[in-house]
């Protein structure tokens, strides 16, 4: 039990670390596309992405363990589904950053945030659960 915890926890770390050089690289493409020169390059944030990913990964570490604590039933998961569902859900922890891009894209933080992703989790299982034959 405990080594599927740790690699859900580990997928979850990847998915925020992925989301936070994804989302650097979308703003470092949006900028040389409108050909806007701000006051830091955006090509810096992109090298200080690891340093911007930290908190983001102290913040989704505490929220899981109070999320999986309340909802036990994403512990019960399969195996690689729960993997790529954490990863998921730790990219959506950095649905923020959308702002530095552009403040109007601050809007899809509604749609892509973790709360979402853990009620399309439950709503998925649900559906599994229904549509397993009960031999």
């Amino acid at each position: 039990m405990r080594s599927r915890s740790a690699s859900a926890y580990l997928s979850l770390m990847v998915g925020v670390a992925t989301g936070v050089f994804v989302l650097s690289i979308a703003r470092t493409l949006y900028y040389f596309a409108i050909d806007r020169q701000p006051e830091m390059s955006p090509m810096m944030f992109i090298v200080f992405a690891p340093v911007v990913a930290l908190p983001f990964m102290f913040v989704a570490a505490v929220a899981e363990f109070v999320a999986r604590r309340l909802m036990p039933r994403l512990k019960q998961s399969r195996k690689q589904s729960s993997r790529s569902w954490s990863f998921l859900i730790g990219a959506s922890y950095t649905s923020p950053l959308f702002g530095l891009i552009d403040a109007r894209l601050l809007v899809l933080c509604l749609l892509i945030n973790p709360v979402v992703a853990h009620v399309l989790l439950a709503r998925r299982e649900r559906a599994d659960a229904v549509d397993r034959p009960l031999s």
